[in-house]
């Protein structure tokens, strides 16, 4: 679902009001109001979500549209409390993966237990090396599971996995990696 609803998404901004006429069940008034509002601010992209929404729902069905809109929402910063599995694993679909073994998740480092995360952050490419994800956490654009990680002796335990098995790092606005523990 999560695939479909982005492509309405990304519709090109020259297309969407025409999109909302041929593809929906919006009223001539409705439509409008969405037109203005694109004139006012583009970048709200409302009727963008609003086409997205109302195809997703008319294919897929209300429940379907809403784990949609909450992978979209996950994937640009959205806090990931309640989530369901099945959400997440449209994400872990999206996005680039790395598998790690569960044991290093459990074993001590540093004194305590788990893996230290400047580790886990070039195990899964998102930083080119230790010294580089020290710098980026510093500067606060490192986040795991959503939330910033400022601390370069952060470790990642066993107790940071989503539904047992997947992470979901971070950096900056975009680059995400889910690694899975296997």
């Amino acid at each position: 679902m999560y695939r479909f609803y982005q492509f309405w998404i990304n519709t090109d901004d020259r297309d969407v009001i025409r999109y909302l006429r041929f593809f929906t069940f919006l009223d001539r008034s409705a439509i409008s109001a969405l037109e203005q509002q694109h004139q006012a601010d583009p970048g709200a992209r409302a009727p963008h979500r609003a086409l997205a929404q109302a195809v997703t729902e008319l294919i897929h069905g209300p429940d379907a549209t809403l784990e949609a809109k909450r992978a979209s929402a996950i994937l640009f910063g959205g806090e990931l409390d309640g989530v369901s599995e099945s959400t997440f694993n449209e994400i872990v679909g999206e996005v680039p993966g790395a598998t790690l073994e569960c044991s290093r998740l459990t074993t001590p480092a540093g004194g305590g237990g788990g893996l230290p995360l400047v580790e886990l952050l070039v195990h899964s490419g998102l930083c080119p090396s230790k010294g580089q994800a020290r710098k980026d956490m510093e500067a606060g654009g490192i986040y795991v599971n959503n939330r910033r990680e400022t601390s370069p002796q952060r470790a990642v335990t066993m107790s940071d996995l989503l539904f047992g098995k997947h992470l979901l790092l971070r950096k900056g606005k975009k680059n995400y990696v889910v690694v899975t523990a296997a």
